[in-house]
């Protein structure tokens, strides 16, 4: 990674918090806008390759993150607890919003036709693994035991390291967000603990792939992502309001966070 100003690596840590607490707004995709996504893949990738400068060029980014989560989490966690489905309707205009930008990274070095292809791969494959997976409800995917929020850590690591997709978005998907949430802000290391666990390895397997992917297949590898982000709305659908005014103000609030979301995918690509 290129030696850049703590200041701006730390505003760069504190805008890909945003895909952490933030449904819609992807991690993954802010740092390739900020062009600090390809070197922390390599780091990720290669971790113990001058570590000491990678570990100084990195500690702003993870100071940003963390400033970000106790910024926003326990507002999050409030909005959730009281107005679970305003809010809902809210992140959900923030993920319909963010698809644009998402589509033009996607395609960055042109388009094919077999992207298509990588397209409805993305989309099968996602549809295929969580009705395998899939017990129950949407929240019984994952076993509650120590393996389950393993494998919960897992998928967001998978969320933050993938561009287009946001963690916060997988959660709420899977019905893991408020759980992950509550951990996070309270810091709950009975569940903090084993979500590490899976969380460090995913980040450097799914890293060391995703570089060798977006260095030799791109396109193809850019719209299988966005086949699994359309995929994943379908799960993130927080369902019809039952009375007139809940209806008004979720059609409002959802409008409100598609507008923002456009206009903070505009304003970071400027950056």
């Amino acid at each position: 990674m290129n030696e850049k100003g703590w200041l701006h690596r730390f505003s760069s840590g504190f805008l890909i918090g945003l895909g952490i607490v933030v449904p819609g707004i992807s991690g993954g995709l802010i740092a390739m806008i900020l062009g600090v996504y390809e070197p922390i893949i390599e780091i990720m990738a290669k971790p113990w390759e001058n570590w000491r400068t990678n570990l100084k060029l990195l500690i702003p980014i993870i100071l940003g993150a963390v400033g970000c989560l106790l910024l926003f989490g326990r507002a999050l966690e409030y909005l959730f607890k009281n107005y679970p489905l305003l809010t809902l309707y809210f992140f959900f205009g923030l993920i319909i919003g963010s698809l644009p930008i998402a589509f033009k990274t996607a395609n960055r070095e042109g388009f094919i036709p077999s992207n298509i292809f990588s397209f409805v791969l993305g989309l099968g494959t996602f549809f295929l693994v969580v009705g395998f997976l899939k017990i129950g409800g949407v929240g019984n995917v994952f076993p509650e035991n120590i393996i389950g929020t393993m494998l919960e850590g897992a998928l967001v690591a998978v969320g933050l390291v993938i561009p287009g997709l946001s963690a916060s978005f997988l959660l709420i998907a899977f019905g893991l967000y408020e759980k992950i949430l509550s951990a996070l802000v309270h810091f709950q290391f009975s569940i903090l603990i084993p979500l590490s666990m899976g969380f460090i390895p995913a980040m450097l397997l799914v890293s060391k792939g995703i570089h060798w992917l977006f260095k030799y297949k791109y396109g193809h590898t850019s719209y299988v992502i966005l086949g699994i982000l359309i995929g994943s709305l379908f799960l993130a659908f927080p369902g019809w309001p039952n009375d007139l005014l809940s209806t008004v103000l979720s059609f409002y609030l959802f409008y409100v966070g598609l507008k923002l979301s456009s206009m903070f995918s505009k304003r970071v690509a400027i950056l």
